[in-house]
């Protein structure tokens, strides 16, 4: 209480020279003043305290003279602290003023005496004569039965008037004094300390800021240190010093602003520096107010007027979930932007509710981290961070153990201090929408606090300048409500009688649940499952089982989303079958995209059968193997082009179908030559064993240039079943039939079905298309002459043929020299393999061109 002390201190032009002043912050008891007795047993202690510091039981004193020329309006103060409980064989005294400097011989004097047997023990004060001790006055009994620190002030006027002033809490709030009249002339010679205890006692008393001399006259009016809310209807107000005065218990002696009216006050049973003003209206929640004490005096009768205080009404209130929203997340806050290296969570208070945030939990999968403190008020954005980046944050609440947040997925869950999940979201770095901002420095902000699903389409990447906004409203901030109607992105059925229904946004469920659904062919609902309150998905369970392949429409209505736009939406779904060989084929290959670009492979459904491609896999021959975990359901002669960047293939085709790109990552297609295959269950649907070679050997570069199949029934892995797609069609039909494509039947063994072809790329017959149909095990050769008999190309030489097939020629010889318009003959030579049966045969065609 060394600050107390040199308030004393300061006080010094009003006090008379014949003083002691002694707060032992010399480190010293030995001079400035001179203590003396048994001082072996004394020390000075780290805290500038004069402490006992004995061993053994013994009784233990120091004086040291005060040079009082009277007793007569003096003042006497000390601080005392015995870290025990008091008794007859463990007490301390203070003598104010003794006959002898030795106490051990009980000399006449005034007294103080900390201690006493039974539990009645208080501060005593004793006039001793001839080893007579006689009370004059005391504190309440059992003030000082425990361990204690005690401030102690006793004033003695000319009349011998003594008053005994005690603050129990070793401050200078003494109150109201304890009085007795001894007017004996008891002058002495020495003030002194005086200990009697066991050994177990014998480093328990301690004394402090010691002052004997004048009286010190208080002349300053009281000052008020604070008015601190207790209730909503209760307001404590403390004073520097014991108050009084004729207005203090008036209630009109009080007033606030805003205003509320005071209905009682009354000062504290113990501490008369303290009132408590009872209020007839109550404070509201989270309210600042103005307290003002038109009028208030002390003991000493100096007056103040026009006090004021300010404090806020601040009580935490329950939260539910809704009430506070996850905003905003920095969960990779590198490369920096303009905000600090340091991820953080903000919060959104929606409610009209002050809420105390202490205790509560902010974690992600793995764990959570406690906040240490904080409130937030209603409409206020509050920052969460780690309790070392609070300096970075302004206005802040520090977390304990702040969660490690990945980059690419997690949950960011927001319990109260109960444990109960007020709010949690589960983000991936799609949700950015911007594959640069993705990359780091940007926050994910939410955009509608208002949107009552709030799912991943309510979230993006802020649009701050400085990467985002914590502590303050989003820079993506909109309470625009949804207007438009929800509709159905996906409707996928699983064996034996389910359908998974997926729209898109969050729906309100009651409304799913009780909508009514019907089908064409009819199926009767069994049940209708949604997991959450605004899912954007339901299951649908039938009665009866699901036909393979059979598509069904739907009808359900009316149903409504979180926003309660209200629609009947209608859809279409079928059972997808197994596939087996050659149901799907590779249709259509890029492999030689430009620099930056991708490589896409079109497949397609020659089958009668509805066809999922999830569970498939696309590979190549060095074990580089893609699984198609997206569901992507085929009908019978559809297309789908599976691509890691469909907007590439936009882009570069104009042709291109939308709506038939799947976009997956795909094994390496190489320039020169790569085998594709396309698998399932281990089984190979389909495999092409493609060659760079295989494009129209008259074009120059094949970069941007597909390859396309030309029959559909024709051998995968022939070179004479592929071609460069028309350059009329900007050399590729991603999504859509080939312009190479070319089918048709023949009624005889060999023969073609279009007599004439234009080999000019231009998707229109570039290439003439040879079908056969023989017994199995034919070997043949294929070779094709000019109008003059003479060979100008082989288009193949004892090949051992299926039992039917096509082959195509584009019209470039052998020597690859494009061959001129004209009449040409195919003839085809066969025999079977064990040297039976031959076949041979002619067929004419015509090469034709376009006129200049």
């Amino acid at each position: 209480m060394k600050t107390l002390f040199i308030v004393i201190t300061l006080l010094s032009p009003l006090i008379a020279w014949n003083q002691v002043v002694d707060d032992f912050s010399d480190g010293d008891f030995t001079a400035n003043p001179v203590w003396t007795g048994t001082s072996a047993n004394y020390i000075v202690n780290a805290s500038q305290e004069l402490q006992l510091s004995n061993t053994v039981a013994a009784t233990s004193y120091l004086t040291t003279p005060h040079s009082l020329s009277s007793l007569d309006n003096m003042q006497w103060e000390i601080l005392v602290r015995q870290t025990f409980a008091p008794s007859s064989s463990n007490f301390g005294r203070v003598y104010l003023t003794s006959s002898s400097a030795d106490l051990s011989t009980n000399p006449d004097g005034f007294y103080l005496q900390f201690g006493e047997a039974a539990a009645t023990d208080a501060v005593r004060l004793f006039k001793i004569v001839s080893g007579v001790s006689t009370q004059i006055c005391a504190s309440p009994d059992g003030q000082i039965a425990a361990s204690f620190a005690t401030r102690v002030k006793v004033i003695r006027d000319n009349a011998g008037l003594w008053e005994l002033y005690v603050d129990a809490t070793g401050g200078t709030n003494f109150g109201t004094p304890y009085t007795g009249t001894d007017a004996t002339a008891l002058l002495g010679t020495h003030f002194g300390v005086l200990q009697t205890y066991t050994a177990s006692n014998a480093t328990k008393f301690f004394y402090d800021d010691i002052y004997i001399g004048a009286e010190i006259v208080d002349t300053q009016a009281p000052n008020l240190v604070n008015a601190t809310p207790i209730t909503n209807t209760q307001v404590d107000v403390l004073f520097n010093e014991p108050v009084g005065g004729t207005t203090l218990l008036q209630t009109s002696n009080y007033s606030f602003n805003p205003s509320t009216t005071v209905s009682s006050a009354s000062i504290d049973g113990t501490n008369q520096a303290l009132i408590h003003l009872i209020l007839s209206t109550p404070l509201t929640n989270g309210q600042s107010y103005t307290l003002t004490v038109t009028a208030v005096e002390d003991i000493f009768g100096n007056v103040a007027t026009n006090l004021t205080g300010n404090f806020t009404y601040l009580v935490g209130e329950i939260a539910v979930k809704g009430d506070l929203l996850i905003s905003e997340i920095m969960i990779d806050p590198s490369p920096v932007i303009g905000l600090p290296e340091l991820e953080f969570i903000e919060i959104y208070n929606k409610s009209n509710k002050f809420i105390d945030l202490t205790g509560w939990k902010i974690g992600d999968q793995s764990g959570d981290g406690t906040i240490s403190s904080g409130f937030i008020n209603p409409g206020q954005y509050k920052i969460l961070c780690a309790t070392a980046s609070m300096t970075d944050f302004p206005g802040s609440s520090g977390v304990s153990s702040f969660p490690s947040y990945n980059n690419s997925s997690d949950d960011v869950v927001l319990k109260n201090n109960s444990g109960v999940i007020i709010d949690k979201i589960s983000y991936s770095d799609s949700w950015y929408q911007d594959p640069i901002k993705k990359a780091g420095g940007y926050t994910l902000e939410l955009i509608n606090p208002n949107d009552p699903c709030s799912d991943a389409s309510n979230w993006i990447a802020s649009t701050s300048g400085t990467g985002g906004t914590p502590g303050s409203q989003n820079s993506v901030y909109s309470i625009t409500p949804d207007t438009q109607i929800p509709s159905i992105t996906s409707l996928i059925a699983l064996s034996p009688n389910y359908v998974e229904i997926h729209f898109s946004e969050g729906m309100d469920s009651s409304s799913l649940v009780n909508a009514t659904l019907t089908t064409s062919p009819n199926l009767t609902v069994q049940s209708i499952f949604v997991q959450s309150a605004f899912s954007n998905q339901a299951v649908i369970t039938f009665n009866e089982n699901l036909a393979l392949s059979q598509y069904y429409t739907l009808s359900y209505g009316s149903i409504s989303d979180c926003w309660l736009n209200n629609t009947t939406v209608t859809g279409s779904f079928a059972l997808a079958d197994v596939p087996q060989v050659g149901d799907l084929i590779i249709n259509e290959i890029l492999f030689d995209p430009a620099t930056g670009g991708s490589d896409f492979v079109e497949i397609y459904n020659r089958s009668s059968k509805v066809i999922n491609l999830k569970d498939l896999f696309i590979a190549n021959y060095k074990d580089d193997t893609i699984q198609l975990t997206q569901n992507y359901f085929m009908r019978p002669g559809s297309y789908a082009v599976l691509t890691p960047d469909s907007n590439y293939q936009k882009a570069i085709f104009p042709e291109a179908v939308l709506g038939t790109f799947y976009n997956t990552s795909l094994p390496a297609l190489n320039n020169d030559s790569s085998t594709i295959m396309l698998l399932y269950n281990n089984l190979i649907i389909d495999q092409v064993s493609y060659s760079e070679d295989w494009h129209l050997s008259l074009i120059d570069d094949t970069e941007n240039k597909t390859l396309e199949r030309i029959h559909p029934e024709g051998a995968s892995s022939s070179a004479s079943n592929w071609h460069t797609a028309a350059e009329a069609i900007g050399f590729g039909t991603p999504g859509k039939i080939n312009s190479q494509y070319m089918t048709g039947t023949i009624s005889s063994t060999f023969g073609t079905t279009e007599p004439i072809f234009s080999p000019d790329n231009d998707g229109f017959q570039d290439v003439i298309l040879f079908q056969y149909n023989f017994e199995s095990g034919m070997t043949a050769t294929l070779k094709i002459f000019d109008s003059q008999g003479r060979e100008v190309h082989t288009l193949f030489s004892s090949e051992l043929l299926a039992q039917q097939g096509a082959f195509s020629w584009d019209g470039v010889y052998s020597n690859n020299q494009k061959a001129p318009v004209g009449i040409y003959i195919a003839v085809i030579e066969a025999f079977s393999t064990n040297g039976g049966k031959q076949f041979a045969k002619r067929v004419g065609f015509t090469l034709a061109g376009k006129l200049n």
